[in-house]
């Protein structure tokens, strides 16, 4: 007996292997990886297949990133209504409504694909949802010329993306018309599409919405008679639109029907409305009920009860419901609604006033994970009671966390953390939040600014930020403090920075400021430092800043005695030519500059410095 041989595989074809690949990457929402992969790819738009580059085209507009889907689109060889169809409701989705119509009117004019029902249901949506609305005649018309024109027939979808259409443009007689037409027909016809559980739910929630609890029970109690079951979505949206009516006793009745089984909607309902009401007792029994009939509770069962317990008062039950919120994790889990971190406000209150900031800062960091709209509020309280607790690093975390979410911290937020890292004696931290103070508009009072230069001054290696301060100060005409300014000079000579010393120093005299130029000439002497002190001399008489003839001869002395008698000279010719009264120096400060020079073999100028010496001996006999 004969064995058979399998043949070898056969390789799989290049476009498939590279269509099947990109729908791989395009399950991860980061959309990077298929872009790179398709950017790997030798001739892209002619190996992949159609459908593939549809689902990149969806995945593109899904993510926002419309301008690229449209290049895509412009790229496809032979775009398919399916890719056309992707783009018109990737506009639409944007509200751009012009660039739709112009892909739109491309998508008649070609050769290879024409409008389907998805067009026209992928129309009725979009336009529907864009601002401002078609009227109500417009999306009748659009709905019955489309079909005619390219031979395709309305399925249920389009019926149904017209009746919310209708609905959401306001006109119920309308709608109203087109869902007794489904139901029995149009002139006494077969209706082509009968409506189905979405249609009677569309209907039910457009009573609702208007308040038309009793319209709404008629559509509902006519789904039995058409032999469509109600779905939990049906139900709910009764139950929502009977609660904001006040029909409590429809919403019994709706409870008590066989075939509804409440779900974690339908209970939220249900609190959400004793809360409306004030009813505090019954909304409890509601959430206790969850558990007794093992209905799940979500964040938005958590967020009701907590609030409304919060503002009744019940702090401590509410915290422990956060407490059991965190403990299992409700926040961490998918799905459902998006807590609105608002409704948190209360509770994050009570804990930053009990010492309990952190706990709150975890809820918070749990809100914020599941993208749930920021809140100034939430951001204001959790700051102030980090720092009310000494965790200023924290608080500023949350600073910057508002910058990054274009929320602008207050006066009271920033400054909490400048104080409070000035009090730690972290003063760079604390210049750095003042600086993005003033880069977010805010002005903080004049003593802010000199309690963190003063910060500054005192911590070591910080004399750049110190002056970094000073200049802005300057620039927005903040009022100078002498001392600050002198001691802010002086850190600069100690590190070194000479040149920002001498520009600052400018400054301040060119906006109507000084410093105690006798006591930094002074320090900088005692430092040896003679040439910077020399510099500083000059600088006070060109201001005609008196220093006194002690300050003259000790920069002098300091010159002399380090060896620089010909930049004593020039002190002194300066000094002289100045015609100061503090030009003069001190007769013995004279007989050693002029020794000096000698020593050097500067005779001239020694001789210039003894013709001063005989003139200022003349005048003191003169004076005798």
């Amino acid at each position: 007996m004969g064995t058979t041989v399998n043949p070898p595989p056969q390789p799989e074809p290049a476009s498939v292997a590279a269509a099947r690949k990109l729908h791989l990457l395009l399950r991860s929402r980061d959309l990077r990886p298929a872009l790179a992969y398709l950017a790997s790819l030798p001739s892209p738009l002619t190996l992949l297949p159609n459908h593939a580059l549809n689902a990149l085209l969806r995945a593109l507009a899904a993510a926002g990133r419309v301008r690229a889907a449209t290049d895509l689109f412009r790229r496809i060889p032979s775009p398919t209504a399916h890719s056309f169809n992707s783009l018109i409701a990737a506009l639409l989705g944007r509200g751009r409504r012009r660039a739709a119509n112009a892909v739109l009117a491309a998508f008649v004019r070609s050769p290879s694909a024409s409008p389907d029902a998805a067009t026209l249901n992928t129309l009725l949506h979009g336009l529907s949802t864009a601002s401002p609305r078609p009227s109500p005649p417009a999306l009748l018309s659009l709905f019955r010329s489309l079909p005619r024109t390219y031979a395709f027939a309305p399925d249920a979808i389009s019926y149904n993306s017209l009746l919310s259409a209708l609905c959401r443009a306001g006109d119920l007689p309308a709608a109203r018309k087109l869902f007794d037409g489904m139901r029995v027909g149009e002139n006494g016809g077969k209706a082509s599409v009968s409506p189905n559980v979405v249609t009677y739910t569309t209907m039910v929630k457009a009573y609702c919405a208007r308040g038309l609890a009793d319209e709404a029970l008629v559509v509902f109690k006519s789904m039995a008679e058409d032999g469509v079951a109600p779905n939990r979505i049906t139900y709910n949206t009764m139950l929502q639109g009977f609660c904001q009516a006040g029909r409590m006793e429809l919403v019994k009745g709706l409870l008590e029907t066989d075939s509804f089984k409440p779900d974690t909607c339908t209970f939220n309902t249900l609190m959400a409305a004793h809360c409306r009401e004030g009813r505090v007792k019954e909304a409890m029994e509601v959430f206790g009920q969850m558990v007794e009939l093992r209905v799940s509770r979500d964040s938005a069962s958590y967020s009701m009860v907590i609030r409304v317990l919060c503002e009744n008062g019940e702090f401590v039950r509410a915290e422990e419901l956060v407490d059991e919120l965190l403990e299992k994790e409700v926040l961490k889990k998918r799905g459902g609604c998006v807590p609105l971190i608002a409704a948190y406000n209360p509770v994050f209150i009570y804990l930053c006033e009990n010492g309990k900031a952190k706990k709150a800062r975890v809820l918070f960091g749990q809100l914020l994970d599941r993208r749930s709209k920021v809140d100034f509020a939430a951001f204001k309280t959790l700051i102030l009671g980090h720092c009310k607790e000494g965790d200023f690093e924290e608080g500023y975390e949350l600073v910057l966390s508002m910058l990054k979410r274009d929320l602008v911290p207050d006066d009271e937020c920033y400054l909490a953390v400048v104080q409070g890292f000035s009090q730690k004696g972290r003063m760079k931290s604390a210049w750095e939040a003042l600086h993005r103070m003033l880069n977010s508009g805010l002005r903080p009072s004049t003593s802010t600014f000199h309690s963190v230069l003063l910060g500054l001054l005192k911590k070591e290696g910080c004399a750049k930020e110190a002056a970094d301060l000073v200049d802005i100060m300057l620039d927005r005409k903040i009022r100078q403090n002498l001392d600050l300014s002198t001691n802010m000079i002086d850190a600069l000579f100690k590190s070194n920075l000479n040149d920002r010393a001498y520009k600052i120093i400018t400054s301040l005299y060119d906006h109507g400021y000084y410093i105690k130029m006798e006591n930094l000439i002074g320090g900088l002497c005692e430092e040896r430092k003679f040439t910077e002190a020399a510099e500083l001399t000059l600088f006070s008489f060109h201001k005609h800043h008196d220093l006194g003839v002690s300050v003259s001869s000790m920069v002098l002395d300091g010159l002399c005695t380090t060896g620089r008698a010909s930049d004593a000279f020039r002190l002194f010719y300066e000094l002289i030519e100045s015609g100061s009264s503090s030009a003069a120096a001190e007769p013995r400060s004279l007989v050693a500059l002029h020794h000096a020079l000698e020593e050097d073999g500067k005779m001239k100028e020694a001789d210039f410095v003894a013709k001063q010496m005989r003139r200022a001996a003349a005048r003191i006999r003169q004076m005798v």
